[in-house]
């Protein structure tokens, strides 16, 4: 490795274990592990809450679109009335049925 990169990365590694308040706090928010703080909370559910919302609208538009074809076979009646959504294959020989 280059002689100048191995001691940035020392550097880097002894200023963390020197200073360790750097190392509680978080890189967004920038509060530490000091206590209970309802922003810091809140900020954190609204991250959740937008990280989510991507497979909720694709979850939500795939169940339509699996519900719509459902009921479109079963009105031209193509579907049997207990058939399964997704066949398994089944070997009666290594069941023991």
């Amino acid at each position: 490795m280059n002689r100048r990169v191995v001691l940035l990365v020392a550097l880097g590694l002894a200023l963390v274990l020197i200073v360790p308040a750097v190392t509680f706090a978080c890189s967004v928010c920038l509060g530490g592990a000091d206590g209970y703080d309802p922003l810091t909370d809140a900020f954190n559910w609204s991250v959740l809450f937008l990280m989510a919302m991507p497979y909720a609208v694709v979850g939500s538009i795939a169940g339509w679109i699996f519900y719509s074809y459902r009921s479109a076979v079963k009105k031209r009646g193509l579907l049997k009335k207990k058939a399964p959504a997704l066949r398994l294959a089944w070997n009666h020989k290594e069941s023991g049925r």
